[in-house]
């Protein structure tokens, strides 16, 4: 009857740290995709402030798999499920699937609108 109550209290044990171990690792993986959506949106909305003031901006910067798009004056950046926005001066009409890697991006600014290329 001991090693019976031992057994239950051992699986009983194994799964709770099995199922803790899963929600830890579930509340990383949303933790680092937003740390990644962030440090990318950043250099994404540095890089188009720049080709706003000069014209245009090129940059090589890494990129996780997202959708960079601008409509009206939004320019947003989606990774996953989550995205950010930021509201630029000067209007926009682009949509760019970006895979996950190193890419050039290319803002040009031709005085009525800003357009995005990436390579």
């Amino acid at each position: 009857m001991v090693e019976l109550v031992e057994y239950a209290l051992v699986v009983m044990v194994s799964t709770l740290f099995v199922g803790g171990s899963v929600l830890v690792y579930g509340e990383f993986t949303t933790f680092e995709s937003g740390i990644s959506l962030r440090a990318a949106f950043d250099g994404v909305s540095a890089l188009a402030s720049k080709a706003i003031v000069n014209g245009s901006a090129t940059a090589t910067l890494p990129v996780p798999s997202s959708t960079i798009t601008c409509q009206g004056q939004t320019l947003s950046m989606t990774v996953g499920g989550s995205s950010l926005d930021e509201v630029l001066p000067l209007g926009c009409s682009f949509a760019v699937s970006v895979p996950a890697g190193v890419h050039t991006l290319k803002f040009r600014n031709d005085s009525s609108r800003l357009d995005l290329s990436v390579s």
